[in-house]
């Protein structure tokens, strides 16, 4: 058995373990992709180019397209010795919020 990620276009809508391709096809009714445990398919995610593309885990957030990944519109603060405050997004205020 083996894992398929389900496409509708470019968007993964499901995943399914299956014995081949054309059995996940026939199952499914769409085009399936194969991927192992090192690939990031997941459901809400994309297949771009070959390459899985994990669900964007806020709506404002960019896709770097160098490496896949989803990126926040503003640069983490950081975290330092001087100021050791851990930050979290919070998309209400598209920003990040210092965590109490």
């Amino acid at each position: 058995m083996a894992n398929f990620a389900v496409l509708d276009g470019e968007n993964i809508i499901n995943t399914i373990i299956a014995d081949s391709k054309e059995t996940a096809e026939e199952i499914t009714g769409k085009t399936c992709i194969f991927f192992n445990e090192s690939d990031r398919a997941e459901t809400g995610g994309k297949y771009i180019d070959s390459v899985f593309i994990p669900k964007k885990p806020y709506n404002s957030w960019i896709l770097n397209t160098e490496n896949n990944e989803w990126m926040p519109p503003t640069e983490y603060p950081g975290t330092t010795l001087e100021d050791p405050t851990i930050y979290k997004w919070d998309e209400d205020t598209v920003s990040w919020v210092a965590v109490e």
